[in-house]
């Protein structure tokens, strides 16, 4: 079983290229708070570019999103600071778009985080 009480300081975790964790690309970067794959759990900060437009996509995993910094504008409604989104993996969801740029904490429940986009090579960017 994993750690009964785990604590991070997000000022001792440094940004990360999302290249491996999420697979969003593009000048996205996460702070991984806490993950166990074996519970299928992962809780982050994602920091997303100006500019920056997630496609519709899907997951093996179901998130929670709230927004900290910025504007998050989902299928066309705008959230901002202390607004929550939900979305049910593996359904498609999205477009997800920054024009501001943006920071979120997700918190995801499933199989895995990485994002399947149609269109691209094994559904990933």
């Amino acid at each position: 079983m994993g750690k009964p009480f785990h604590t991070a300081h997000r000022w001792e975790l440094e940004w990360q290229d999302d290249v491996d964790v999420l697979s969003l690309r593009g000048g996205v970067q996460v702070k991984v708070f806490y993950e166990d794959p074996e519970l299928g759990v992962a809780d982050m900060l994602i920091k997303f570019p100006p500019g920056y437009v997630e496609p519709e996509h899907a997951h093996e995993s179901s998130h929670s999103i709230v927004v900290l910094e910025g504007v998050q504008i989902v299928n066309g409604v705008h959230l901002h600071p202390g607004d929550y989104v939900w979305a049910a993996g593996p359904e498609p969801h999205g477009p997800y778009e920054y024009p501001e740029g943006c920071v979120v904490f997700a918190s995801f429940r499933g199989l895995s985080s990485r994002h399947r986009y149609q269109g691209s090579p094994a559904g990933e960017i």
